[in-house]
């Protein structure tokens, strides 16, 4: 009786259905506790591996710092090695071994180029909190960062500053406004002869009480009105408009251009001594052929140069056409293909710019980029042609950049000069294309009117010594 009644009791209990979903979900909620701790390791790593990504990174670029690239290869190595370890130190749930961090270094050729480029590459665990349960103790994770710089070479600079008649147009909007009206010309024309024309400086339109003239002409007074009231200086010669200009105080873009390049030394002594390297300077000038001059030879002394760069000779011309009161050369004073001759030959073969070669060189060249003068029996006043870019071209084949701060020629400066307007203005917009097939890629900086030239030519002197970058 008792082992019937078992079987019966049995059998209910085969039959009934109530509490399976219980055991069901109990059956169920380890996986899916286990499931979602696998998910948490497995960000856990992902953190740690954007961790370590980013010391791969510091390290990278640990080994190309320009202090760096004065330093041997092994230094260079220890430099990432230690910037990694350093940032990965007591990262918590890491297991990382230094011997799994790999750091290539792969460098130029050696006499032609003076560059690195480095590869940290890195291998680790990450520690799993429930993985490990499944006998998954750890996650891998690696990566790798590349960095590239080319060590700051020592250079030299030749500065060619453009002195032509072109360069005496006021440098802002209010100066042209003012030159027009005080002459009806926006250029500040520098003539022995200025009457002959038209151009009267008096004491209608000058701001210096000078004295009057006595017979003869005192040599110690540097200007006096004469019985008409014009401004006469001692050599019997009159005040013409770039005279006035001075007076006015009106900054010219030959003003201001001389004040970029003195002002550009203490960008570059800044430079050079945060990259640890010698830039040395050189300055010449050009206008009319036999005008070209060095005003200062290749020198380390860069304050020197705000000196040299002072006062830069203007060529003064008797008339308009005369250069001299004999010589009638039509106005052709912006003689691009003989300076651009003069500095090829002026300039050495440069190296890479290392410590076991010769500086590298930079023909950094500020100009209107209006070309005026007899190339093959043709007459130019338009942008430069092809004799020029040929050069230009021939200068950049010896391994020397060219770099060109372009003192934008626009047309409103050309208003009220028929002539200008006639036989200038139709080819304004060819200057600077011309201009950028003579630079070297990347280096050609445009300036305009009441831009600033000083700023300017800082930032293309900071663009043609730029090196160092992140790869990937």
């Amino acid at each position: 009786m008792r082992i019937a009644s078992l079987k019966a009791l049995l059998s209910r209990l085969g039959r009934d259905r109530r509490g399976n979903v219980l055991l069901l979900v109990a059956f169920s909620i380890v996986p899916l506790v286990l499931a979602t701790g696998v998910g948490i390791d497995y960000s856990r790593a992902a953190r740690l591996q954007t961790r370590l990504n980013a010391a791969a990174d510091a390290a990278a670029l640990a080994a190309v710092t320009q202090p760096m690239m004065k330093r041997t290869e092994a230094d260079a190595r220890a430099a990432a090695t230690n910037m990694f370890n350093a940032q990965v130190k007591n990262l918590p749930g890491l297991i990382y071994d230094p011997a799994d961090l790999k750091v290539d270094i792969a460098a130029g050729t050696p006499g032609t180029t003076n560059d690195r480029t480095v590869t940290v590459s890195y291998s680790a665990q990450s520690v799993n909190s429930f993985a490990g349960i499944l006998g998954m103790k750890t996650i891998a994770i690696g990566g790798s960062s590349q960095s590239n710089a080319i060590a700051a070479p020592n250079i030299d600079f030749y500065l060619l500053l453009d002195t032509s008649p072109s360069m005496l147009l006021p440098s802002t909007s209010a100066g042209l406004k003012k030159m027009r009206e005080l002459t009806n010309c926006a250029f500040a024309c520098h003539l022995s002869q200025p009457h002959d024309e038209g151009i009267y400086v008096s004491k209608q339109n000058v701001s210096t009480n000078l004295p009057n003239c006595r017979n003869p002409l005192r040599q110690d007074v540097p200007a006096c009105f004469d019985g008409s009231g014009n401004v006469k200086f001692p050599d019997g010669t009159f005040a013409d408009s770039y005279w006035l200009a001075q007076n006015k105080g009106i900054t010219m873009r030959i003003d201001a251009e001389q004040v970029a390049v003195r002002d550009l030394m203490d960008v570059a002594k800044d430079m050079a001594q945060a990259n640890e390297v010698t830039y040395r300077m050189a300055v010449s000038r050009f206008d009319y052929a036999p005008n070209f001059k060095t005003v200062a030879t290749l020198t380390t002394d860069l304050d020197s140069i705000k000196t040299s760069a002072t006062g830069l000779p203007i060529t003064r011309w008797y008339k308009n056409s005369y250069i001299t009161s004999s010589k009638n050369i039509d106005d052709k004073s912006s003689e691009f293909l003989d300076a651009f001759k003069q500095m090829d030959s002026l300039m050495p073969d440069p190296g890479n710019g290392s410590a076991d070669s010769t500086p590298q060189e930079i023909l950094f060249i500020i100009t209107d980029g209006m070309s005026d003068e007899d190339i093959g029996g043709g007459r130019t006043h338009r942008e430069l042609q092809k004799a020029h870019i040929d050069k230009c071209n021939a200068i950049k084949a010896r391994g020397i950049r060219i770099a060109i701060l372009y003192t934008e020629y626009l047309p409103e400066s050309l208003e009220g000069n028929a002539w200008s307007q006639t036989n200038v203005k139709p080819y304004l917009d060819k200057v600077e294309p011309a201009l950028r097939s003579c630079a070297s890629p990347g280096l050609l900086y445009t300036v305009t009117t009441d831009d600033d030239i000083s700023a300017a030519l800082a930032a293309l002197f900071r663009q043609a010594v730029a090196t160092a970058h992140l790869v990937q």
